[in-house]
């Protein structure tokens, strides 16, 4: 396969502490990788400086044969007293990083809490790439339905679930080439959870690239091509799906059994 988004010796985190270091990561077109690791080790700001809402410190993002961001490292701040981002041009552009195709769903779903469903699904469209290909507006239906019957509620009145399926559905509208789901089944029930992975599963079958973070290990497994172990700012080991053991085992692993 294609490697469709290829990250090299990428390092970030929030002026004055890094929070990752030197991470190289790569997704093949059609293929879904997962991401795994324990609370605070960095994996949401790392998606956040993929997909450029946060500018890299140093290393390389190359999505679809084109570097996203500036070549070379970051210049630290001078002071804290100044805002940096005023005085220095940004390295990376998300408005660029959209249109070429990397659509990012947030962790928390963050949404127009005024808007109802129908008007955040007109506006969804908006990031999609220039001359990109065209999206079928009723896909968010077919893969939510419930969201049809909810299209005229106000996005603050949705549950948590019904939150989650519509922020995924203004994904898929901007017609994306690499979907990036940051932990979609946070604080969900199962049976939502179940609904979500049939959903993500529809969008694989859409031959749609994924990055997929979440914290169980199962749901993760029966979703992805590869599974990247994250831990402490890195990415410890890549496990094929075939490797990836259960949840209680990966866990142990990682912060050592009860002997």
């Amino acid at each position: 396969m294609t490697v469709l988004l290829e990250v090299v010796g990428l390092s970030g985190g929030y002026e004055p502490v890094q929070i990752f270091k030197d991470v190289d990561f790569a997704v093949e077109d059609g293929a879904c990788a997962g991401l795994f690791g324990p609370n605070g080790h960095g994996k949401t700001t790392l998606l956040r400086t993929i997909s450029g809402l946060i500018d890299p410190w140093s290393g390389s993002i190359v999505f679809d044969g084109i570097q996203l961001n500036t070549p070379g490292e970051r210049r630290t701040r001078k002071s804290r007293n100044l805002n940096y981002d005023l005085l220095v041009r940004r390295r990376m552009d998300p408005k660029k990083v959209a249109r070429a195709g990397l659509i990012h769903v947030a962790q928390g779903s963050p949404l127009f809490p005024e808007l109802t469903v129908a008007e955040t699904l007109s506006i969804a469209p908006a990031p999609a790439r220039a001359g990109g290909r065209a999206v079928d507006p009723d896909l968010p239906f077919s893969l939510f339905p419930q969201l049809k019957e909810r299209r005229h509620s106000k996005t603050r009145f949705l549950s948590g679930g019904e939150r989650q399926m519509l922020a995924i559905a203004c994904g898929m509208l901007a017609a994306p080439r690499l979907l990036i789901l940051d932990e979609p089944t946070l604080g969900l029930s199962p049976k939502l959870r179940l609904e979500l992975a049939s959903a993500i599963h529809a969008i694989r079958q859409a031959g749609i690239p994924i990055i997929l973070v979440d914290q169980d290990v199962g749901f993760l497994r029966d979703l992805v091509d590869t599974l990247h172990v994250f831990d402490h700012g890195s990415i410890s080991r890549v496990l094929s799906k075939a490797e990836i053991p259960d949840h209680e085992t990966l866990m142990a692993d990682l912060f050592g059994g009860v002997h």
